[in-house]
């Protein structure tokens, strides 16, 4: 580890944070249901997945309706490994240029 910084804990946002966000998403999916342009469904569920970080029976009860839901399922699954498989590319290529890629000069 020689010429490397130590890297930084990643900050986890508590969950103060993710109860607002759950409820402005909820606010947004409601305006999205009374403003006919505006999608409602992909602000419901940020809602349901930010309640869910929050609240462990949310997130039981989402996990059992993923369960009762397998098609849904695996494309949640492939959406989430795809994600994981990209921001791990990333993080690699960062690491392969080393520090200064990082931290442009001033």
């Amino acid at each position: 580890m020689i010429g490397r910084a130590a890297a930084k804990p990643r900050r986890r946002r508590s969950k103060t944070h993710n109860l607002v966000y759950a409820i402005l998403f909820f606010i947004v999916g409601v305006i999205g249901v009374l403003v006919p342009i505006m999608p409602q469904v992909p602000f419901f569920i940020m809602s349901a997945l930010f309640l869910s970080l929050v609240f462990p029976k949310v997130r039981r009860a989402l996990r059992r309706w993923r369960l009762k839901h397998p098609t849904l399922d695996a494309s949640y699954r492939k959406w989430r490994a795809r994600s994981r498989r990209k921001r791990h590319e990333a993080i690699r290529r960062l690491r392969a240029a080393g520090p200064e890629a990082s931290h442009p000069p001033a």
